[in-house]
């Protein structure tokens, strides 16, 4: 990442490590949110309705996390894939 020899590969090397870091960042932020929006969505419904009308949005919160899960593991795989390869 950093070169010495030239100021601007070391600004840019600088920039590679701070895009990484937000990389991790915004993925952890992004599965905080859509977590905690399900709980706020699960709680509110468990307030407003009856124990039987709220099973159909314990599937759909189910549902939701299988398709999180599958979001994180593709886009993990797509930033190893980026970060093991090599650039000519």
């Amino acid at each position: 990442f950093f070169n010495f020899s030239d100021p601007i590969s070391f600004f840019v090397g600088i920039l590679d490590i701070l895009s990484e870091f937000s990389k991790v960042l915004s993925f952890a932020f992004r599965l905080f949110g859509n977590i905690f929006a399900g709980e706020v969505l699960l709680t509110i419904v468990a307030f407003l309705v009856p124990v039987l009308a709220s099973f159909p949005f314990i599937a759909l919160e189910i549902f939701v996390g299988f398709v999180q899960a599958l979001v994180f593991s593709m886009l993990t795989a797509v930033f190893l894939s980026n970060a093991v390869v090599e650039h000519h």
